[in-house]
C-alpha cells in the first residue's frame, strides 16, 4: 500500500466516523454492568437468607464451654463457637470458625483467617467442632 491509498484510506475512515458513525455511549456498557449487579444481588439475597435460616444452637454452661476450648487448645484443634447476641434483625449470631490462641482475662481470643477476634466468655452460647 504506497503513501496515496494510506491517505485515502485514512479519509475515508475520518468521514464514515465524522458522518456515519453513532456512538451508543454507556449503552454498550449496561449488559457488563448488569451481570455484575445481578452477581451482587444474588450473593446479597444468599446472605440473608442464610441469616434468615440460621438458629440458636443449644446452650451450653460454662463449664462445657471451658472444657471444650481447653481441649481444643490443646490439641491444636479448630473450634466453630455461637454467640448469644442476635442481629438487630433479630437473626441468630453467625458462626467464628478459628484457633483457639489464648484467653486474655475473660475474652476468648480466636484466631479466624489470620485476624484474631476476642469474644466474652459470657456472649459464647455454644463451642463445637469445626462445622
Amino acid at each position: 500500500m504506497d503513501d496515496e491509498d494510506l491517505q485515502q484510506s485514512l479519509e475515508r475512515a475520518k468521514r464514515f466516523l465524522k458522518t456515519d458513525y453513532a456512538d451508543r455511549g454507556m449503552v454498550k456498557w449496561q449488559g457488563y454492568f448488569l451481570s455484575d449487579h445481578t452477581e451482587d444481588v444474588s450473593k446479597y439475597s444468599e446472605k440473608r437468607r442464610d441469616a434468615a435460616e440460621r438458629a440458636d444452637l443449644q446452650e451450653m454452661s460454662p463449664v462445657a464451654i471451658s472444657d471444650c476450648l481447653l481441649e481444643a487448645y490443646a490439641q491444636h484443634r479448630p473450634v466453630t463457637i455461637q454467640l448469644r447476641n442476635h442481629t438487630a434483625a433479630g437473626h441468630s449470631s453467625p458462626f467464628y470458625h478459628g484457633m483457639v490462641s489464648g484467653i486474655q482475662g475473660d475474652q476468648l481470643v480466636l484466631l479466624t483467617d489470620k485476624v484474631q477476634q476476642r469474644f466474652l466468655f459470657e456472649d459464647i452460647l455454644w463451642v463445637g467442632d469445626l462445622i
